[in-house]
């Protein structure tokens, strides 16, 4: 992955996801810590353990100097606001979509010029008790899918598909207000993921996956075509 685009100003159906490395202790913090909010930084004081905390600054330090690129304002001036399902957006910034996801140390980060988006991050947990989890997720075809795999592929396709679902949920907003049993993804090797069928709030949705990181499933969901998909590192 390249460290940066060769330019900030995006067409309809470009799309970046960036790459952020998360820190994990307080040391490293020093010249994130002033770019955030106060509400941020009070959020931050209240997290029980350091790790937790350091990467709840760098993850919202990393969006603002992300973001900054492409609005052209100081990551410092950047003010959040929140849709009616949680979705973050950009106050006072016309058009602009973005979407964020992290999962231990790593963080990844969409950002589209109009189209709404969501992207989600998992490790890829073998202890994970996915037997109990899956009937909430996966619709009964998917779960006879996943039965049907040797138990070594099982995890993968657990999370791709998990992360392929939030990605859905998060770009239209919903987050788990609309049951991800409704959802049916097909997943295939050899091609991007397809939806074989959804609510009408997926009805133009397209769908990626991508190794953002070794171990982790990532997966990338645009409520539009996409003609570029591009990948850098914070």
């Amino acid at each position: 992955m390249p460290p940066a685009p060769a330019s900030y100003s995006l067409r309809a159906g470009e799309v970046h996801v960036w790459k952020a490395t998360l820190a994990s202790a307080h040391s490293a913090l020093a010249h994130l810590r002033p770019i955030l909010s106060p509400a941020e930084r009070d959020r931050a004081t209240r997290f029980s353990f350091e790790k937790d905390a350091a990467r709840f600054i760098s993850c919202r330090a990393s969006v603002r100097l992300i973001l900054s690129r492409y609005i052209g304002a100081p990551p410092g001036n950047i003010i959040f606001r929140y849709e009616p399902g949680g979705k973050p957006a950009l106050s006072g910034v016309a058009s602009w979509q973005f979407n964020v996801s992290h999962s231990r140390n790593l963080a990844a980060i969409a950002i589209s010029r109009y189209d709404p988006l969501g992207v989600d991050l998992e490790l890829i947990d073998s202890e994970f008790p996915r037997d109990e989890v899956a009937p909430d997720i996966l619709s009964p075809d998917e779960l006879s899918d996943l039965a049907a795999l040797p138990p070594a592929d099982q995890p993968s396709w657990f999370f791709q598909l998990w992360t392929l679902k939030e990605a859905l949920l998060k770009a239209v907003g919903a987050g788990f207000s609309l049951d991800p049993r409704s959802i049916r993804i097909r997943l295939d090797a050899t091609q991007n993921p397809s939806i074989i069928s959804a609510p009408p709030a997926f009805l133009h949705a397209t769908l990626h996956r991508f190794p953002l990181h070794p171990g982790y499933a990532a997966a990338l969901a645009v409520l539009a075509p996409v003609s570029t998909l591009s990948f850098f590192i914070l």
